[in-house]
């Protein structure tokens, strides 16, 4: 999950105006009204799966002619300003929660929600996630795949050290469970290290898994500020000095590069991967299961998550077509063949069939994504000012220079920079 720095108030007013002006007449002034224009990042093994992934619609819906836009994660946010300002943006555009946050308060975007031939499509969605991205009201932006992280490892490991994977595992590891399971299998196959997890993800499962989120999902308040808050990062710092966590210095900014070489290279126990990321893994040819992710002593299973969303311009002049493609996207059908390649399904059919049905679906893969679904958490996208002082508070706290109390402390000062 990437931060993106916040539209300063000059150009979010410039935004506001320029839509204003440009009303309903923006976009590709020759754009056919049947013609659905979709951006998104991708890598470029990606760019022929989306395309082939659609390409089933547009079998069954000829007179809708789909053209994906595609360009890498920085570049596609980055480009969107300017595509708003100009009227240019696609007709559908992918965000997350993340990239999303400088045009949270912009009044640039349809609401879906408002649109009749949608509704059908929403009430399938799981519970959790019908919510989307919400703009005061007004509902502008549903949810079609939802970027979940549990620890994949390699089965040849565990084969080696002689160790059960525990993929069946119902609940979640405590950081000490983890630990005791990792140091079994880097022992026996003489592993370097037991997990990459980025630290940042790591504290906030911990804390959120606890009741007590280091940030409020609302992104309004800081909840780590309590007895339940301390303990649980007490935890946190129990596991990432174990010594079976990828060294501190380099995980604060990433974690042996992608979840996928982690494993490749041979370095890790254990990576840090969504559905979407194993892949590459399982193309090159290697066994791997997935396995429970962590909670705090005491705490509940918890998914921390990102949702991949669909807004549509208010400026679009295929809004009709483009309600017709988000509908089929977020279908039984189309979302199980979405989660073959990107992420978890959102339709709650489709999510209970990955998580279930056996004979299609490898339950050593796919099962343990499905631990703590009822008790989801989306961490909220923080202001760039909020960022950088946790990013202090949390090295300081990883160098021993402040307690678990003072740390939580720390961060709710810092509350007023949210």
């Amino acid at each position: 999950m990437k931060g993106k720095k916040i539209l300063t108030c000059a150009l979010a007013a410039a935004m506001v105006a320029s839509v204003g002006a440009l009303g309903a007449g923006c976009g590709k002034n020759n754009q056919d009204e049947n013609t659905v224009r979709i951006a998104r990042w991708a890598l470029e093994w990606e760019k022929d799966v989306f395309r082939g992934w659609t390409a089933e619609f547009t079998k069954a819906n000829p007179d809708i002619t789909i053209e994906w836009e595609f360009v890498p994660y920085t570049a596609h946010f980055d480009r969107l300003r300017t595509d708003l300002l100009s009227g240019a943006a696609a007709d559908i555009i992918f965000v997350n929660n993340w990239g999303w946050k400088p045009y949270s308060n912009i009044d640039v975007f349809d609401d879906l929600g408002a649109a009749t031939e949608l509704v059908s499509a929403r009430s399938k969605l799981i519970p959790s996630v019908q919510g989307g991205l919400k703009q005061g009201d007004k509902l502008v932006g549903l949810p079609l795949g939802m970027v979940a992280r549990v620890p994949v490892v390699n089965n040849a490991d565990f084969a080696k050290a002689e160790i059960a994977v525990p993929w069946d595992r119902e609940t979640a590891f405590t950081g000490s469970e983890m630990v005791e399971l990792l140091s079994s299998v880097a022992d026996g196959a003489q592993r370097d290290t037991g997990i990459n997890i980025t630290l940042t993800d790591a504290v906030m499962l911990f804390c959120a898994s606890a009741g007590a989120p280091i940030v409020t999902e609302d992104g309004k308040s800081v909840g780590c500020n309590t007895l339940e808050g301390v303990a649980a990062v007490q935890n946190f710092l129990d596991f990432a000095k174990s010594g079976y966590v990828v060294p501190l210095s380099e995980n604060l900014s990433g974690s042996y590069g992608s979840p996928d070489n982690a494993i490749l290279s041979g370095r890790v126990v254990a990576a840090y991967c969504n559905p979407g990321e194993c892949k590459g893994i399982v193309d090159s040819g290697y066994s791997v299961s997935s396995i429970p992710s962590l909670k705090a002593d005491g705490g509940k299973d918890t998914v921390l998550a990102d949702y991949n969303s669909l807004v549509v311009p208010k400026f679009s002049k295929s809004k009709k077509a483009a309600y017709r493609v988000i509908e089929w996207m977020l279908s039984k059908e189309a979302q199980l063949a979405y989660a073959k390649f990107a992420d978890l399904s959102t339709n709650a059919e489709a999510f209970d069939e990955v998580m279930t049905d056996s004979e299609n679906w490898n339950p050593e893969l796919y099962r343990a994504y499905g631990v703590g679904i009822d008790n989801i958490f989306v961490p909220p996208a923080m202001s760039t000012n909020f960022q950088t002082y946790f990013g202090g508070a949390l090295k300081r706290l990883l160098d021993g220079n402040i307690t678990a109390e003072q740390f939580c402390q720390e961060i709710k000062n810092g509350e007023n920079q949210l």
